[in-house]
């Protein structure tokens, strides 16, 4: 359940940035992680690209796809567009690693303070980027998130509420595609590698571990894709009664709810 303890360098396929990163008090880096999601990726990333909020930094990292075109086409995006960004990387995985490793390579390689983290069959709305930040902005809390919209497989809006400690504990809610400042990341030592999955739910219930606070953001920002394909649909839902043992052995000490008031 921890890290796997293999875990080697990326390749760098990509690499720009602008003369000066600095004095960026406003620099948010969007992480993406991609594995085999040629079908999808482009969507993804013109999204990004399409965001009223202009300091952007993006890191890709692709975890060793091998049946699709996917690098390539994140490559020859990636030569198109790199002037909208302050930086932008594509790392690639020398070997498969998942997506709790994926995401803390992703992020260690990430220039600014604020990062948002999001897959790459997954889309965000244009003004996503700027609420959410200027959210975090004006709030006491590390992170922030928001309502999401289900589509493809199903239609439907996102299950998302305000953040509940014991609420919490009994299920998860909160989707990854969020916002928050990577000292919080580091706090709860990153994402944990889970075998057959939750690693966004155990992520969550680190932070409440640790009485770092989240703000929700009610409004419809991000856009989950539902297909047949994803690690949630293969791996989680055959696995669930298992994944509940784990986080309850994982996070046993409920806190106390004053202690988050």
């Amino acid at each position: 359940m921890l890290d796997k303890a293999w875990n080697p360098k990326p390749e760098i396929l990509f690499s720009y940035s602008a003369d000066d990163l600095r004095d960026n008090p406003s620099h948010v880096s969007v992480i993406v992680t991609n594995y085999n999601y040629e079908k999808y990726v482009i969507e993804c990333l013109n999204s990004i690209s399409n965001q009223s909020h202009q300091r952007l930094s993006l890191v890709v990292i692709d975890d060793d796809s091998r049946k699709d075109l996917s690098v390539e086409k994140i490559l020859e995006w990636m030569d198109k567009n790199k002037n909208r960004f302050l930086s932008i990387k594509l790392l690639k995985n020398i070997s498969n690693q998942g997506p709790s490793a994926s995401r803390n390579t992703a992020i260690e390689h990430c220039p600014s303070e604020t990062i948002f983290i999001m897959d790459a069959d997954n889309t965000i709305m244009a003004t996503a980027i700027a609420k959410l930040y200027d959210c975090l902005r004006r709030s006491d809390a590390q992170g922030v998130y928001c309502q999401i919209v289900e589509f493809g497989d199903r239609n439907q809006l996102g299950s998302a509420d305000l953040w509940d400690v014991e609420r919490m504990y009994r299920n998860n809610y909160v989707d990854i595609m969020a916002m928050m400042k990577k000292t919080a990341w580091a706090q709860v030592g990153g994402f944990s590698h889970i075998e057959e999955g939750w690693e966004d739910y155990d992520f969550w219930l680190k932070f409440i571990d640790q009485g770092i606070d989240m703000v929700f953001l009610p409004e419809i920002l991000c856009r989950y894709r539902v297909h047949g394909v994803s690690r949630t649909s293969t791996e989680a839902h055959k696995s669930h009664y298992d994944l509940e043992i784990i986080m309850k052995y994982r996070h046993p000490g409920q806190p106390k709810v004053e202690e988050y008031k």
